[in-house]
């Protein structure tokens, strides 16, 4: 927790420098299209890995092994300024280690929430200096709570919990601190509805005025536990190490605005070139951050993306990770169906198909903590099952959880 005088007044500090940074920055980017012809000289003159790079034939195509391999050669030479050096989580492989210029510390950490605000239609007047602005919920081990302040947001508070707390200090905590915005994991947020069901609370302490949501696929069934819970509207974000603040939806929206601004995306083709429209794995190249840069970067997140003659860009769909299709031992079936199927069934708390081949196809599952009867919940999967899958005979194995603390939900194993 920030809990002294000084503390507060190192970290407004270090805020100011890294705010002065991004906005001189900003005032040289006035049009994306400047950002972007800025970036590319930025590439050319600063990076090793892009000197010796044919202007005329266009950037070309990079992956996170590129990156962990010879990190070296895609960050700039010395800059102005404090560096910032974080890492991906892991939890999909090797964690990938980055650094950030003071400019992009502040994107990533403060412009993000403005952003986010602006898009989602939050008057200004939501946030109040001292007041809680963000609640930030993790279950990632080993990180502690803290407070600080977001002078994007009329230096409103920013508040990261981390589970698991007492259940019950969680409630008497929420009663007191009720942020506007509740934002994390779908997983971590789902763990907060545990633990607040479990104190006794049947419905949410109180009601945020938007769930923001990002850092996994958001499924159909978990984004209903949530807005039914909390009783607020969710903006789904697509943001990463490597890309900052990627897009997001409005709130309860299907497509996904992309931040110009911070973004150029591409997808991949049928051969594997990179398009401005289509459907495929999407490629990022990210403007803001000018000390580790990613450009044409494969994110390894596949998507529909639509690019207008005026260069604006929005994702008409967005799966991440998760298979388009399912290939069970009887036949495919859209990944959507499944989840209809199976994600709404009363009491189930989380689902995860696992099929390597063999003989079996195996469904982990996992109960709600006030599931009145499990054995009947087991029944009502097998029977949706059999009309789902007729032949198929699954496997069933039920887990306290499925998702481990601090890992990304994967529905469909491969």
């Amino acid at each position: 927790m920030i809990n002294s005088d000084a503390a507060i007044a190192n970290a407004l500090d270090e805020v100011s420098r890294s705010r002065q940074a991004w906005e001189e920055r900003a005032s040289r980017t006035a049009s994306v299209a400047i950002a972007y012809e800025e970036f590319l000289s930025h590439l050319r003159t600063s990076v090793p890995y892009y000197r010796d790079v044919d202007a005329g034939a266009g950037l070309p195509v990079v992956g996170r092994a590129d990156h962990q391999d010879h990190g070296d050669r895609f960050r700039a030479g010395p800059t102005v300024g404090r560096q910032f050096r974080i890492s991906s989580s892991g939890t999909t492989g090797r964690p990938l280690e980055v650094t950030l210029d003071e400019a992009s510390w502040y994107a990533v950490n403060y412009h993000f929430f403005a952003q986010i605000r602006e898009l989602a239609g939050l008057p200004r007047d939501t946030f109040r200096r001292g007041a809680p602005g963000v609640l930030f919920v993790s279950n990632k081990p080993g990180r502690p709570s803290f407070v600080r302040p977001l002078p994007s947001l009329d230096d409103a508070l920013y508040l990261r919990l981390q589970l698991p707390d007492a259940a019950a200090d969680t409630l008497a905590l929420l009663r007191k601190f009720q942020a506007p915005v509740l934002y994390g994991k779908p997983t971590y947020l789902l763990d907060l509805r545990a633990a607040l069901v479990a104190a006794g609370a049947a419905q949410a302490p109180w009601r945020p005025q938007l769930i923001l949501v990002s850092g996994e696929a958001l499924h159909a069934d978990d984004r209903e536990r949530l807005t039914g819970y909390f009783r607020a509207p969710v903006v789904d974000a697509l943001a990463s190490t490597e890309g900052g603040l990627i897009a997001a939806t409005a709130p309860n929206g299907s497509d996904y605005h992309v931040f110009g601004e911070n973004v150029r995306l591409e997808v991949t083709d049928g051969s594997g070139r990179p398009s401005p429209r289509g459907r495929g794995e999407l490629l990022l190249t990210n403007l803001v951050n000018r000390s580790t840069v990613f450009a044409r970067y494969r994110t390894g997140d596949f998507a529909e993306l639509e690019t207008a003659e005026d260069g604006t860009q929005r994702l008409l769909s967005l799966r991440g990770r998760e298979p388009q299709t399912v290939p069970f031992r009887t036949g495919e079936l859209s990944a959507d169906e499944v989840t209809r199927a199976v994600g709404f069934l009363p009491g189930l708390a989380d689902f995860r198909f696992v099929l390597t081949g063999g003989d079996h196809t195996l469904l982990y599952w996992s109960p709600e903590a006030s599931c009145p009867d499990p054995a009947a919940l087991e029944a009502a999967l097998r029977d949706t099952l059999a009309a789902l899958l007729p032949g198929e005979e699954p496997q069933l194995e039920q887990r306290a959880r499925i998702t481990p603390p601090g890992g990304k939900k994967r529905r469909f194993l491969l």
